[in-house]
């Protein structure tokens, strides 16, 4: 990628995509000629904050926001691979309710339905994320919330006719390659409206 001079130590390459795994090796040279390559090192970009959507498919979508509207675990086309562990696409809603502060908490995903998907995973580079996410439904207080990220429960929360939707906010490491979302102990009906990884 360069050709530098004998006191530079380090370069910077740039205009990489994100969440990529690159490869690196390097040789010398001088008036004899070139050395043999280096062995090769690797190195995986940073992923950028990722905000995704459980909502239909024909539904606005919120303002930088990804779509999920309920397809298995796959590479999306968009850079980003995530999805759920069985097809969801027929639990997702869109309540265009006046109730809902904006289109990211009036759409959502049904987490306990059967046969449809209870797991979400989003592919990350293993490291340390923070996880905020929010639950509910505008039109429904049919509902016990209890998401973990990670194994931990991130959001809980009984909804009401005045309390529709519950948030939280994890810090988690991940190790397997997987930012993983499923019910926690005690849901009842778990409703899933967006998550935000950064």
């Amino acid at each position: 990628i360069a050709t530098v001079g004998p006191t530079t130590l380090a370069i910077a390459n740039t205009g990489l995509s994100a969440n990529t795994l690159y490869y690196y090796r390097v040789r010398a040279t001088n008036a004899v000629g070139l050395s043999g390559y280096s062995a090769v090192v690797s190195a995986r970009t940073f992923l950028p904050p990722v905000k995704v959507n459980f909502q239909p498919l024909t539904a606005a979508v919120p303002s930088g926001y990804l779509v999920d509207s309920g397809l298995t675990y796959a590479s999306r086309g968009n850079g980003y691979t995530y999805g759920w562990n069985a097809l969801n696409t027929l639990t997702a809603r869109d309540r265009n309710s006046s109730l809902s502060p904006d289109q990211s908490y009036d759409t959502l995903q049904h987490m306990q339905m059967v046969a449809s998907g209870s797991i979400w995973e989003l592919a990350v580079p293993n490291g340390t994320y923070s996880v905020f996410l929010v639950a509910g439904d505008a039109t429904a207080f049919d509902s016990t919330y209890r998401i973990n990220v990670e194994g931990g429960l991130t959001v809980s929360g009984t909804p009401t006719s005045a309390t529709r939707w519950f948030s939280g906010t994890r810090t988690v490491a991940v190790t397997d390659g997987r930012l993983t979302i499923n019910n926690g102990t005690g849901a009842v009906n778990n409703k899933i409206c967006f998550i935000e990884v950064t």
